[in-house]
């Protein structure tokens, strides 16, 4: 360069985020970027939408969650609530309708309309998903990431300030970041096909436990259903792919009938492996969803998992682009806080799914006695059946912080009803109208009552534009993270 000559300009990046995969978890991060001011962009190698689905659970957390945003109720209406689920597909259910949420039910509805439904929102937002475009690699520099995409035959780059891999078990970017990825190899299989049945089960035996094995369906439109089968026969042949006549000669060697299934239409080979990012961030490059943690699709837990790392994630990236918008540095401990608290909430999920395998691929007596056990454990004693509950529910998600004394730090909080001036309103209202990545004060004060009858109190809400009424518990300030957790409680100046 010559002596006194400007260096050049370093082009904009072309987003501030990029995220790759546009399924729930990906549509969910960006929407909640683009609500709260980021220029967030999604790629997505399918030309379309993946007419199959994966995952057909939603869980009560993830329904706050939408619900926060006001996207739950188009969902629900949507979907059928069951108010119970099972645990190892065993007979004696959770019972979700104790629960202590404005949704005590899961939620079935088929991923594909989920995923439908939160890329609408990611529009209302001002995004989009731009298809056909597939990650092939990345570079990491010092102020943004580089990557390079494949579409239409050629390559390009596009840039941002932090990308995002939401791109499913065989991530790219994951690949392309260096980060090990590592578990349990398979050790089992089992079959899950879309077929039409002729003769369909009576709903209370679309999940039957037996001795052979467990024989599980999942009703969808037009008479098609979602058959899949653990059988103790063949479940160890993980090298052999499930086909449409073993997939018959299972249903029938568990329940003695093939419900007059047809050709189905795909049938997909599951295997048992769980396996878990070694990290969810590499300094400009995170992780969510399937690219971070993988597991057996047992108890539906897979895209509430996923979506709940999202919301977790977006109000930090929010912050880390507005900080560096401004000329500061990467607030390192706030992103490095999204693996801290996300990455062991995998690894219990991880946990319990390979719990219930263990309950289900336990065969002959020997098998059928633990469950029977097990299940007797569930049925006499409440308690225990709620904390399963709570856990496959992610209702029970608590973050660990410092000095965390006061057993609401770092909870979820609830959907409270609020004794306001105008009248009852509920909490999650008030989060709508603050809208995504924004933090919320309650000045608690004088006792009301929440919709069980418990003692809460009223409150003044230190927002932008209004001073509304809430509160929870004593007399006390509480704030709340934009993801709905709570991150500080102190007492409170009361006139």
């Amino acid at each position: 360069m010559p002596p006194g000559a400007m260096p050049p300009a370093v082009p904009e990046p072309d987003a501030e985020v990029l995220v790759v995969g546009a399924g729930p978890v990906g549509c969910w991060l960006a929407a909640e970027l683009c609500a709260a001011g980021v220029d967030a962009r999604v790629i997505e190698a399918r030309e379309g939408r993946a007419a199959w689905s994966r995952g057909f659970i939603v869980h009560p957390r993830t329904l706050e969650i939408l619900d926060s945003r006001g996207v739950a109720r188009h969902l629900v209406d949507a979907g059928r609530r069951s108010p119970t689920w099972h645990f190892a597909m065993g007979t004696r259910r959770l019972d979700f309708s104790v629960l202590p949420t404005a949704f005590p039910f899961v939620l079935i509805q088929p991923q594909a309309r989920t995923e439908e439904l939160l890329e609408e929102h990611l529009v209302a937002h001002g995004g989009s998903v731009r298809r056909g475009l597939r990650a092939v690699g990345l570079t990491q520099h010092a102020d943004r990431v580089s990557v390079r995409v494949a579409e239409d035959g050629a390559e390009h780059t596009l840039t941002a300030r932090y990308v995002v891999g939401c791109d499913g078990a065989h991530s790219a970017i994951r690949e392309a970041a260096g980060i090990g990825f590592t578990g349990n190899p398979d050790s089992l299989s089992s079959p899950s096909a879309l077929v039409v049945l002729a003769d369909p089960p009576p709903p209370e035996l679309y999940m039957q436990t037996r001795e052979q094995g467990v024989f599980f369906v999942i009703p969808l439109p037009h008479g098609r259903f979602v058959v899949s089968t653990i059988d103790h026969a063949a479940m160890h042949e993980v090298e052999v792919p499930w086909t449409a006549e073993m997939l018959r000669a299972s249903v029938i060697r568990i329940t003695g009938t093939d419900y007059g299934m047809q050709e189905p239409e795909r049938i997909s080979t599951l295997g048992n492996s769980a396996k878990q990012a070694h990290r969810y961030r590499d300094r400009r490059v995170l992780l969510a969803g399937d690219a971070a943690h993988v597991h057996f699709p047992m108890g539906g837990q897979g895209m509430n998992l996923g979506i709940q790392d999202a919301h977790n994630l977006a109000w930090r990236l929010a912050d880390a682009v507005r900080a560096e918008r401004s000329g500061g540095p990467v607030p390192e401990e706030l992103l490095d806080g999204y693996e801290a608290e996300r990455r062991p909430v995998g690894e219990r999920v991880l946990e319990d799914v390979r719990a219930q395998m263990a309950l289900v691929a336990a065969s002959g007596a020997d098998g059928t006695a633990l469950r029977s056990r097990f299940e007797a454990l569930l049925g006499g004693h409440p308690e225990v059946n709620l904390q399963y509950a709570m856990r496959l529910s992610g209702l029970d998600v608590r973050y660990p912080g410092p000095e965390a004394e006061d057993p609401r730090l770092g909870v979820r909080i609830p959907d409270l009803l609020l004794d306001l001036p105008g009248g009852a309103a509920h909490l999650y209202e008030l989060l709508r109208e603050f809208g995504a990545g924004r933090f919320v004060q309650l000045s608690v004060g004088a006792a009301a009552a929440d919709a069980d009858g418990a003692a809460i109190a009223a409150a003044a809400v230190l927002g932008p534009d209004s001073a509304l009424r809430a509160g929870w518990g004593r007399a006390e300030t509480i704030t709340i993270r934009p993801d709905g957790h709570v991150a500080l409680v102190r007492p409170a100046r009361i006139a």
